[in-house]
This record gives structure tokens, sequence and C-alpha cells, in this order.
């Protein structure tokens, strides 16, 4: 009986590492999707890449899983009573249990690595303009109606959603923003994935006659604080596709971008929905 008990326990601990080795292949490159190539109508694909290259290190899976393996051992060799109910009943214990306890430990190793310590929710409405033209993101299809990534993406709302633990600031700036919904911002150019194709420009094309270049406009509340709701001071300025947008959920006063391809202007008379509001309402002030 003991034989037959170790026998099972040594397989196990085998599926495990072999299951953990194969899963730790999948962080040696990104998707396709993560590459700005998505053809014209399709629907980014949220991807898993970074999950495990966060998860925590083998080893210590191993021992988690070996660990709360052993009073179940105990329990079987030593309790003279036991039958095959009691063997299958404690076995499901042990696989849920020691699960449970790899998820709890993983959360907390990604929490504690993570640049923000924590998961955030955090907004920034933008607009995107081509020559005049409002440009809408490709609808959202599914349940979960969003595209881009569980951690960065829109809901046809045109507002910037970035949600849960973030493992690098830079994980949620303009850039990747854009490769997340199936586009592509750089200083001289931007693709943007309508419903009606991609939208490609670059620094150099004609814009109504003239020579045109894409810039990025910011509206930014530079006296704020997280439970503020007037009396905001904005300054707008200039910034590139690094830019990461501010840590508020509301917005005002959470930033508000404009994405632009026009001749090129050192202030754009182009304005967010919400902050055009909180002027008019006399709860902010662009300096």
């Amino acid at each position: 009986m003991k034989k037959k008990l170790l026998f099972v326990f040594f397989m196990l601990l085998l599926v495990i590492i072999v299951s953990a080795h194969e899963g730790g292949e999948e962080s040696d490159e990104a998707p396709d999707e993560f590459n700005g190539e998505i053809s014209a109508g399709l629907n980014p694909i949220e991807s898993s890449y970074g999950y495990f290259e966060d998860f925590l290190p083998l080893p210590f899976v191993i021992v988690i899983f070996v660990a709360s393996f052993i009073p179940v051992l105990l329990l079987i060799i030593y309790k003279k009573d036991f039958n095959k109910k009691h063997i299958v009943f404690w076995m499901i214990i042990y696989i849920v249990g020691s699960a449970t306890l790899v998820i709890i430990a993983d959360t907390i190793n990604l929490t504690l690595s993570s640049e923000t310590k924590g998961p955030v929710h955090w907004h920034a409405d933008f607009q995107i303009w081509n020559c005049g033209e409002k440009l809408d993101l490709i609808e959202p299809e599914g349940m979960l109606n969003r595209i881009g990534t569980e951690l960065f993406h829109e809901h046809n709302d045109g507002r910037m959603h970035a949600e849960g633990i973030i493992k690098n600031i830079r994980d949620v700036d303009l850039h990747n923003f854009f490769d997340f919904i199936g586009g592509k911002l750089i200083e001289t150019s931007f693709d943007v994935l309508t419903d009606d194709g991609v939208v490609k420009v670059k620094d150099g094309d004609l814009c109504n006659g003239e020579s045109g270049e894409v810039q990025i406009f910011l509206y930014k509340v530079i006296n704020s604080h997280s439970s503020q709701k007037e009396g905001f001071i904005v300054e707008q300025l200039k910034v590139n596709e690094n830019y990461v947008l501010s840590p508020y959920q509301d917005v005002p006063p959470g930033d508000c971008i404009i994405i632009e391809f026009d001749k090129r202007k050192d202030k754009t008379d182009r304005i967010c929905d919400t902050y055009k509001l909180a002027v008019e309402q006399k709860r902010m002030v662009i300096a």
C-alpha cells in the first residue's frame, strides 16, 4: 500500500515538473498579435504573453506541491481505517489546495515585483484625428466588449483603460496602447485599425494640400490630487509615443490625449468632451 502511494506521489510530481517546464517556454517570444500587423477588420486577439515570465520560479512551485502533500501522505500511511474513498477524497483536497496555494503565492509575487505594488485603475480620454477627420477605433466584439489586452484596452468609449497590476510602467505608454489595439504609433507615423480598414499616415504625407506631421498633444492637470472634483488647472503639452498616462481613475484629472496628423502647429484646438464640459462648468481652467 505504501509503495503504491509513493508511486502515485512521484507520478504527480513528474506531471507538475513537465507541465511547468512546457509553460515556461511560452515566454520566449511575444505572439504575432503584439507586432502591430493585424489585418483590417479583424478584432485583435487578447494574448496571455507575459504571464509565464511573471509566474513563480519552478522550484518554488514544486516546493508548494510537495509540502502540501506531506500531511495527506502522513494521514494515509498512519491512519489504519483509511479506505479507497478516503484516499480519493484527500487526493482531491491535496490537488485543489496546493493549486490554490500556488495561485495565491503567484499573485503575491506579481504584486510585490510590480512597479505599482498592486492593481491600478487608471483612465485617460483620447482622440485621433487625420486631416480634420476624427477616427474611431474598430468596434469591439464578444462578451468582453473591448479591444486590447486585459491590462490596457478601450471599450468603444474613447477612453484608455489601464486596469490591473503593472509590472513595468512602460507597459501602459501610448506606444503599447496602439500595439495592443492592433495599430502602431511612433514619432513620425501612426496606423489605426478602424471598421473601414487600416488608416496609415506618416510625416510628409499631404494633408489638405500641405505637408502633414504626426503630433501628440496632452491636456494634463497640474494641480490635482485623487479626490479633487473641480478647480483643475490644465496645461497643454506636446509629448511623444512613450508618454505614460497619469495615475487617475476619473477624467479629469485623468489626461486628455489628442493624436493628430495635420500641418505642424504648436497647440491644438481639439479637446476631449470631458475636458470641454469641465471648462464650460468652470471646474477647469486651461493655462
